[in-house]
């Protein structure tokens, strides 16, 4: 609103990739727009919502559409609607960025019901996992792809 970008520490949310209080996106977007803020408000609209306007969202549309939403999926929903209802010859898209079974524990609740994991989704869970320590340095992350 302002105008003035003023990154501020990550806030947790049911739509944890909407936490973060310095997006690297947002970079990306200044630069896309030369910094012009005018430029980028002629595009780029925002909108929030409160964790509890997103469950009940997800649980709303899944009972009346049968679309089960994730919470990010549902915070574009939402950003969405008032634009569609502003006018009724519009065509809108929104875009989810992970399927509801990542978030079970918010998307079951909302909806009442289990929430079955995609067999991929399923067998990814399944296989061990691998970690290495590894130095905060840029030769040993070198050194480790090297091997």
């Amino acid at each position: 609103r302002s105008g003035v970008y003023e990154p501020r520490a990550s806030v947790r949310t049911v739509a944890n990739a909407m936490d973060v209080g310095a997006p690297s996106n947002f970079e990306r977007i200044r630069a896309l727009y030369d910094d012009d803020i005018d430029r980028m408000r002629q595009d780029v609209t925002g909108a929030a919502f409160t964790d509890s306007r997103v469950v009940e969202e997800i649980g709303d549309v899944y009972r009346r559409h049968g679309y089960l939403l994730d919470p990010h999926g549902a915070i574009a929903w939402l950003g969405l609607q008032p634009l569609l209802e502003a006018d009724a010859n519009a065509t809108g898209v929104f875009l989810a960025t992970a399927h509801p079974a990542k978030f079970r524990e918010v998307v079951e609740p909302a909806i009442g019901e289990p929430v079955a994991l995609p067999s991929a989704l399923a067998a990814a869970l399944a296989r061990p996992r691998h970690s290495v320590p590894l130095p905060a340095s840029y030769s040993a992350l070198v050194a480790l792809v090297r091997r």
